[in-house]
C-alpha cells in the first residue's frame, strides 16, 4: 500500500474534479462483474468458497459526431473503496475526504442498437474497429486509482479496460454492494507474489474470453458505436501488474506486446523472456536497485525498451500526480510531496505515460519506432532511453 503521509495537503472538503482528457474523443465507462465458473477462487475463506469474480471498467471511445457525449460528474473512487483510502489518510492525522472529494467527467455510453446479428455472433464491420487496452494495478491498489489514466489513453482512440483483483486489492466493491478484502499475502514471501501473478494473469485472460463472447459487456461497448479489434491487443500494469503484463503474456498469445510501469519482474518469465515485444517504463536508475529487469532484458527474445522517466518515483505511476496538480497548492506543500512524488512537473507524468503507451502501440503493430521510444523527443525531454534490445 502506498504511503499516505504525504498527501496532508491533498485534504479536501469540497469536491475536486479532475482535468478532462486531451484526446480527440470523448470517453464513457460501464462497469461489470464477470464470474469464472470453471476457477474456484483460491483465495476465498474456507467457510465461504466460491467461484473466482473479477470487477472491470470499461473505458469506451466516443466519437462526438456520431455518439454525442452526455456528459455526467461521476465519483472518482465508489464510496467503499474512497473511504478505505480515507482511512489510511486519517491514520496519518490527515483529512478523511481526501479520495471523497474528487469527481471525474464521463460520458453515458448511449443505449442503441447492438452491433450483433440475430444470432448473436458477428458484429457490424462498419463500426470502427478499436484497439484494446488491458490494465492490471499495483498489489494491494484498486483499478480506480488509475481511472484517469485509464480515460485518457480510452480519449486517444482505444478500449481500455481496468481489472480488479479480488483479495490482492485492499478492497474491491461490487455493484450490488458486496465486497471483499485483501487476504493475508506476504510481500516478503516470493512464492506467494508469484501465485498472486498467475492468477492475475487467469484473470487477463478470462476477461478476453468474455469480451469475445455476447456479453452484457460486449453488448455495452457495442452500444457506444465501436468493437474491438482483437488482434491488436496490449497489456500495461503498474508494480506488481507490470509483472502481470509479462507473465499474461507468456501464457497468452492474444496478447501482442506489454508494458511494464516501475515494476519488478518474476518467475519464471524473467527466466524465459518473451517473443513479443515489451516496454519497461520506470523511476531513473529503476534497474540498480532491482536486478529483475537485467535478467528480463537478457532473456527477451523479441524486441525490448527500457526507459526512465526524470524526476518520477515509484507513485508517479498512479493517478496521484494528477490529482495532486488538480488541488493548487503552495510551493511549500508542493516541496513536501517530491519524496512522495518526484521532482517532476506532475501534470505532465500522465500525458507522458499516455504518450509512451501511444507509441508503443506504433511499434507493435506500425513497426515504427517514434522519437519518443528512443529518447529523442523535444517535446517530452524528460523521457530517457536507457537500452534497448533489437528484434
Amino acid at each position: 500500500m502506498f504511503c499516505l503521509t504525504y498527501l496532508l495537503f491533498v485534504a479536501s472538503a469540497y469536491a475536486v474534479l479532475l482535468p478532462n482528457a486531451t484526446g480527440p474523443y470523448s470517453v464513457g465507462v460501464s462497469v461489470h462483474t464477470l464470474t469464472d465458473a470453471t476457477r474456484m477462487d483460491p483465495y476465498a475463506p474456507d467457510d465461504k468458497p466460491h467461484e473466482r469474480k473479477v470487477l472491470i471498467s470499461a473505458f469506451v471511445p466516443l466519437n462526438s459526431t456520431t455518439t454525442p457525449c452526455v456528459s455526467r460528474s461521476t465519483l472518482y473512487m465508489t464510496p467503499l473503496v474512497a473511504r478505505d483510502y480515507d482511512t489510511l489518510a486519517a491514520s496519518a492525522g490527515l483529512s478523511n475526504e481526501t479520495f471523497t472529494s474528487l469527481r471525474m467527467q464521463l460520458c453515458d455510453i448511449p443505449r442503441g442498437k447492438s452491433c450483433f446479428n440475430g444470432h448473436g455472433q458477428r458484429p457490424d464491420i462498419s463500426k470502427p474497429s478499436r484497439p484494446l487496452l488491458l490494465f492490471s494495478p499495483g498489489f494491494g491498489q484498486s483499478r480506480l486509482l488509475y481511472g484517469a489514466m485509464a480515460r485518457s489513453l480510452a480519449s486517444e482512440g482505444y478500449v481500455v479496460i481496468t481489472v480488479d483483483h479480488p483479495y490482492d486489492a485492499s478492497v474491491v466493491e461490487f455493484p450490488d454492494g458486496s465486497f471483499t478484502r485483501a487476504a493475508n499475502i506476504s510481500t516478503d514471501d516470493i512464492a506467494a507474489l508469484e501465485m498472486v501473478i498467475q492468477v492475475r494473469a487467469s484473470d487477463i485472460s478470462f476477461v478476453i474470453d468474455q469480451l469475445q463472447n455476447v456479453t452484457a459487456l460486449r453488448q455495452s461497448i457495442d452500444h457506444s458505436a465501436v468493437r474491438i479489434d482483437f488482434d491488436r491487443i496490449i497489456m500495461y500494469g503498474h508494480s506488481l501488474g507490470g509483472a502481470a503484463a509479462a507473465a499474461t503474456m507468456l501464457s497468452d498469445k492474444r496478447i501482442r506486446g506489454g508494458v511494464n510501469l516501475d515494476g519488478r519482474f518474476f518467475s519464471p518469465v524473467k527466466e524465459l523472456g518473451l517473443e513479443r515485444p515489451f516496454l519497461n517504463i520506470g523511476r531513473p536508475n529503476h534497474r540498480s536497485d532491482d536486478p529483475t529487469w537485467d535478467e528480463f532484458q537478457q532473456s527477451m527474445r523479441a524486441q525490448s525498451i527500457e526507459l526512465a522517466i526524470a524526476g518520477t518515483t515509484h507513485s508517479s505511476f498512479t493517478d496521484y500526480p494528477l490529482i495532486v496538480s488538480a488541488l493548487g497548492l503552495t510551493e511549500t506543500a508542493k516541496k513536501s510531496l517530491e519524496d512522495f512524488l518526484g521532482t517532476g512537473q506532475w501534470d505532465r507524468v500522465g500525458d507522458i505515460i499516455k504518450r509512451l503507451v501511444v507509441a508503443f502501440d506504433d511499434l507493435v503493430f506500425e513497426h515504427k519506432t517514434p522519437k519518443i521510444l528512443q529518447g529523442a523527443d523535444t517535446k517530452f525531454p524528460e523521457v530517457e532511453l536507457v537500452r534497448s534490445k533489437p528484434s
